[in-house]
Order: structure tokens, then C-alpha cells, then sequence
């Protein structure tokens, strides 16, 4: 089982990482992707990645963490040996005074550094998929997973038409994520990543702060599940769409 998707760079987990990776191996992750959200965590995401073979970044800057002055980050942190990805990124109008054009812009601009650099971009969207569909039309030939999707059946059909996978976190464990599971139901399995997003998503069992790519065992139960598939078939399915759309060296 792989997380594709968690924030090892961040409290509690930081500071317990050797236990939270033996405890989360313990539990049957193999491998994990880190995301960042600005400068400071893509370099401690990249330093973490240099020191776990298994362990994997995304060097980014989220919609919400776009810094005043400067884009993103040197070209040369996307070609350390273990960056599989840009992320996350993307579009977040959810506060009342988000900077819109902004916003577009440094997407834009990561969507174009993915595209030179050969590799695939962690999209987090927040009730912006209608400027974020076509961005990702005018860059088609970039990789992209919307990370902790809970969109609707209409909404998620274009992305899929691009090739784009679906993050599926803890949402899915949860009673009342009748929406996710309805999206779980209509996502093509072979479209479908796991993730924790720990420490800042939780699941049925673990609530955040205290989740963690432990939890990952309990995604898959749930998606498993929902597809009406043994739990082995869906971790073996899912990590191997990891591998794939991450390139991962397994």
C-alpha cells in the first residue's frame, strides 16, 4: 500500500517520523509521497526524501501559501533524485479575499514547470474546478491528481476524460461521506489513489491531529468496499496506480 499523499513535514508527525514510518510499515505502507505547500516545505519534504529510500516529494506552493514576492521554487529541487511530482497546487477560492488572478498565475506557472520537466502535478481544488478544468485542458499532456476529491459525478467526468486520477482520503471512512462514495462508485479503479493528507485529514478511527499514513490500511478497507473487491485486490491496485502515475522505482 503506498500514501500518496502526506505531510510528513508537519506536527506531530515531524517530530516522531522514525516511529510513524516503522509503525505505518508495520501496518503494510510500502511507500510514501510528501507534498509541500511553500518554499520552507518543499526543501524540508526534499531533505526528509534524501534520508528514506521509500519515502518520495513534491516540492509546491498551495493556492493559500503563495508568497508576496517570487515564484515558486530553483528548478534545480525538481531534479533531485527522489522528486516524483509538483504539488500540491492549485486553485482554493473558499476564503472571501482569495487573490484570483494570482491564484491563476502561479498555478499557470507550476502547471508549465510540471510540463518542462516531465512530471505529474497534486492538484488541490477548492470551488474552483471552473477555472481549473481548463487549465489542466491547456496543459493535457501533464499528469494531474485531484488530491481529496469530493466533487460531484458532473464535475469529475472532464477531469477524467483528461486522464486525471482521484485522491481518495479518509473522507471515505467516514458514515456520512455519502458523496465520496458515491464518487468512489463512479471513479474508475484503475483512476484511484490512496491517501492519508495526515496529519490535517482524519479517519472514522483517527481523528486529526493523530492520523497518520498508518491509517492508509483502513482507506483501502473502505474503497474495497465500495467496489465490492477483496481488500488485497484494492491494495495491490491502488499502489500499483501510485506507481505509475508517481513513476515510482518499484
Amino acid at each position: 500500500m503506498i500514501d500518496s499523499h502526506t505531510h510528513l513535514t508537519n506536527e506531530p508527525i515531524f517530530s516522531a517520523l522514525p516511529s510513524v514510518l516503522a509503525h505505518a510499515s508495520a501496518a503494510g505502507v510500502t511507500a510514501y509521497v510528501v507534498p509541500a505547500y511553500n518554499r520552507e516545505s518543499s526543501l524540508i519534504a526534499a531533505e526528509i526524501a534524501a534520508s528514506q529510500h521509500n519515502v518520495f516529494f513534491a516540492p509546491g506552493f498551495h493556492p493559500l501559501f503563495i508568497p508576496d514576492s517570487a515564484l515558486p521554487f530553483p528548478d534545480d529541487i525538481l531534479l533531485l533524485p527522489h522528486c516524483v511530482a509538483i504539488g500540491e497546487i492549485g486553485l482554493d477560492y473558499s476564503s472571501p479575499d482569495f487573490d484570483r488572478p494570482r491564484q491563476l498565475y502561479v498555478f499557470n506557472h507550476q502547471l508549465a514547470l510540471a510540463q518542462k520537466h516531465n512530471l505529474p502535478a497534486i492538484i488541490h481544488c477548492r470551488r474552483a474546478f471552473d477555472d481549473l478544468l481548463p487549465l489542466c485542458r491547456e496543459f493535457s499532456d501533464v499528469p494531474c491528481v485531484l488530491h481529496s476529491c469530493s466533487c460531484s459525478h458532473e464535475q469529475v467526468k472532464p477531469f477524467l476524460d483528461l486522464g486525471c486520477y482521484i485522491g481518495f482520503s479518509g473522507v471515505i471512512t467516514r458514515a456520512r461521506a455519502r458523496k465520496v462514495v458515491a464518487l468512489a462508485e463512479f471513479v474508475p479503479a484503475d483512476r484511484i489513489l490512496t491517501e492519508t493528507d495526515s496529519p490535517f485529514i482524519g479517519t472514522a478511527r483517527n481523528k486529526p491531529p493523530t492520523s497518520s499514513p498508518a491509517n492508509i490500511p483502513e482507506i483501502v478497507a473502505a474503497l474495497a468496499h465500495v467496489k465490492n473487491i477483496p481488500f488485497n485486490q484494492m491494495a495491490e491496485l491502488t499502489a500499483r496506480n501510485a506507481i505509475h502515475f508517481f513513476h515510482l522505482p518499484f
